[in-house]
C-alpha cells in the first residue's frame, strides 16, 4: 500500500484481498479445508478504495459472487448484464448498513445457508435423498459444536432455513437476496 501511495496510484486503485477457503486446524477432527462448517466457509475479505473509509469491519453478509458487481460499482463502470451478485460498495461506506439476509454455499454433497445467527448445512444423495442436517446457532455456539437440528426447540428454524436454501441455493441468484 505505502508502494502505491510512493507512485501516486493509491487515488486511483482499488486493492481486494481474499482467500478462498477457510482452514480446519483439527476443528471437528478436521485437517482440511473442505466442509460446510463455519471454519472452512468463513473467508477472508479486505478492501481498500479510493474515496472509501478504510480501517472498518463489518458483519454485512457477502459471498465470492459479491466481488465482480463491487468492483464494476467502484470503478464506475457498468456491470454485464449476465452478471450476478451484488455490490457491497453501500457497506464500505456504512459496515452496519442493513444486508444480505443469509449467504449459500456448497462443498460435494453438502449445501449450506448462513445468517447473521444461524449456520444451516444439508447433506443430500445425487438423486436429493437428505442424508444428514447441522444447524448451528452462533450466537451461543460460534464454534459449532452443538448441533441444534433434531432439537424440537429449532424446528422453526431449521423448517425456515431449508425452505430459503431450497429456493435460494446453491445456485448463485441474480436477485441477490
Amino acid at each position: 500500500m505505502s508502494e502505491l501511495e510512493t507512485l501516486g496510484l493509491a487515488d486511483n486503485t482499488i486493492v481486494v484481498l481474499w482467500g478462498d477457503h477457510g482452514w480446519n486446524l483439527g476443528d471437528h477432527t478436521l485437517w482440511c479445508k473442505h466442509s460446510c462448517f463455519e471454519s472452512s466457509m468463513h473467508a477472508p475479505l479486505i478492501v481498500r478504495a479510493p474515496g472509501m473509509p478504510r480501517g472498518q469491519k463489518t458483519t454485512g453478509l457477502t459471498e465470492f459472487i459479491d466481488i465482480y458487481p463491487s468492483l464494476c460499482d467502484l470503478a464506475g463502470i457498468e456491470p454485464p448484464e449476465h452478471l450476478q451478485g451484488r455490490s457491497f460498495t453501500p457497506l464500505l461506506r456504512d459496515p452496519v448498513t442493513p444486508w444480505k439476509a443469509a449467504a449459500i454455499g456448497r462443498f460435494q454433497s453438502g449445501d449450506t445457508i448462513r445468517t447473521d445467527q444461524f449456520r444451516f448445512s444439508e447433506y443430500t444423495t445425487p438423486k436429493g435423498a437428505q442424508t444428514a442436517r447441522m444447524l448451528y446457532d452462533h450466537s451461543k455456539d460460534p464454534l459449532e459444536n452443538i448441533n441444534l437440528s433434531e432439537r424440537s426447540t429449532h424446528a422453526d428454524q431449521v423448517r425456515e432455513l431449508t425452505k430459503q436454501l431450497h429456493t435460494w441455493g446453491p445456485a448463485p441468484n441474480p436477485r441477490g437476496f
